[in-house]
């Protein structure tokens, strides 16, 4: 749906929408003579009107003669040029892409501007593929405007840039993938479900998916995985993603990814408001078969391993139970005081596995863990926490490149002092206080001396109350995060 494209000569080119970059600084200079000659006295006129003044998101469109190769052109406002950064380039695009499906239009094409560099070209990729996203699937008579195909034009290297929009095409895929799936319902998205979407990921012959199920999870010690799950009649699973890019002495990077396909919250059940919302408790695990999906298709010289630990977290007669004490797999146990703190469980588990089974170099986890993490940061930035300060500044690093804002938190002993139980090694939540935090130390415990980062996504993985609007991001699951790790990943050096 992307190309580029030399910028060359005018004259021969065609297309329903021009969209031309224009500068605060640069607008009393604007000419697009070399467009048509016809454009400039119009445009002279819009200017001195000040109907077109350039600043960040303004839009003016301008209609060429009937039967003229280049139909209309789209002043697209830019505001000052020393501001413009790629989260700013990536939201515009948007904007443009969501004016062209409502004027129908199916192909457009981006004149170059002397900014693009690799980041914003990938920006303008992002925020095209990104933007024409919707989730439409149970909408019979949804009339659902196609757009076919944006060119980009550019004065530099074609083939540099040719191989940026192919890799920012395949992340910008995945994450669409990612958002297809977080955004099911429950009834069509339990485990089972889910391990059937990852299992698609083996066509890739570097990639295999194996599904543990829950008479094997039972008789492998996985008690936290098993005690959630057990609830529900769908029952647990999981799943694991191995993709070999490189020796198989290279220990690998190792992503885990909570899914609890519909959250409840067990006996300590939630309230009913918003509770439909937690179909999207799954979007960590949703994201770890998007980054999977975008390293096999990228053909990364890694090997990274997910992990998804997926349960239904339902009240029944066999759900587990405030005041039970479960046997981790590392053996830990852990005294249960709240069973709506089910994720930090299931990822004890998962993370554990990882260790002992993979010896990894790195492990990254992601899950929509603590309304903490929102009370804290509110709805637009995720909370990290890591042992590894290397690790957290790499993240902390690419996610300024994508625009997915992060911010790390402190783990202190303090914080795991909260943990402590008088009837088990630990306990399942440590109080009001820095609950994303004592969340965080809780994982810590199931990590040992392993590099690891934690990013807990629960004001980020869904547009929700307070969610700032972006183009790039329309309602449902954003996807939050795949950028970032594909990032991360993509730029590790594991020697």
């Amino acid at each position: 749906m992307v190309i580029i494209e030399p910028e060359n000569n005018f004259s021969s080119l065609k297309t329903q929408l021009l969209v031309n970059y224009v500068f605060t600084k640069d607008v009393s200079s604007l000419s697009l003579s070399k467009v048509t000659p016809d454009f400039d006295p119009i445009i002279g006129e819009i200017i001195e009107s000040k109907e077109f003044t350039a600043k960040d998101g303004t839009m003016c469109i301008i209609h060429n003669k009937v039967g003229s190769d280049i139909k209309r052109v789209l002043l697209l406002g830019m505001g000052n040029r020393e501001n413009l950064d790629t989260e700013k380039t990536r939201n515009l695009i948007g904007k443009v892409v969501n004016k062209a499906k409502e004027l129908a239009i199916s192909e457009f094409v981006l004149a170059s501007f002397d900014e693009m560099d690799e980041d914003h070209l990938s920006a303008i990729v992002e925020g095209i593929k990104l933007s024409d996203y919707s989730f439409s699937n149970y909408k019979k008579d949804e009339d659902k405007f196609e757009l076919n195909q944006v060119r980009i034009l550019t004065r530099v290297d074609l083939a540099s840039n040719q191989k940026v929009i192919q890799r920012s095409s395949i992340i910008s895929d995945a994450v669409n993938l990612t958002r297809d799936i977080s955004n099911l319902p429950p009834n069509d998205c339990s485990p089972k479900d889910l391990a059937n979407f990852a299992r698609k990921l083996s066509a890739n012959k570097k990639t295999k998916v194996r599904v543990i199920d829950e008479q094997e999870l039972e008789a492998n010690g996985f008690g936290g995985i098993m005690a959630v799950g057990k609830g529900s009649t769908n029952s647990p699973k999981l799943i694991v993603i191995e993709y070999s890019g490189s020796p198989q002495d290279e220990k690998p990077v190792v992503i885990v990814g909570k899914a609890v396909t519909f959250d409840t919250g067990g006996i300590s059940i939630k309230p009913s408001d918003k509770m439909e919302e937690m179909k999207f408790d799954k979007c960590g695990g949703c994201n770890v078969i998007g980054i999977m999906k975008a390293v096999s298709d990228l053909d990364l010289d890694k090997n990274v391993i997910g992990l998804i630990p997926a349960v239904e977290n339902m009240p029944s007669g066999s759900s587990y139970r405030p005041g039970d004490i479960i046997k981790m797999y590392n053996t830990k146990t852990v005294e249960v005081l709240n069973t709506d703190a089910e994720g930090r469980i299931i990822l004890g588990d998962a993370l554990s596995f990882a260790v002992k089974t993979f010896s990894p170099r790195v492990i990254i986890d992601m899950a929509t863990l603590t309304g903490a993490a929102i009370i804290a940061l509110g709805s637009n930035v995720a909370a990290l926490v890591g042992n590894n300060e290397e690790l957290v500044t790499k993240i902390l690093e690419y996610s300024n490149k994508t625009g997915e804002k992060i911010w790390e938190l402190p783990l202190f002993e303090d914080h795991k002092e909260q943990l402590k139980s008088s009837n088990a090694d630990i306990k399942n939540i440590g109080g009001r206080s820095a609950g994303a935090i004592t969340a965080a130390a809780f994982l810590s415990h199931f990590v040992d001396d392993t590099p690891w980062a934690h990013l807990d996504i629960a004001g980020t993985a869904w547009n929700q109350e307070g969610t700032r609007e972006k183009t790039y991001n329309p309602k449902g699951a954003t996807g939050f995060g795949i950028r970032t790790i594909v990032k991360y990943i993509a730029s590790y050096n594991a020697h």
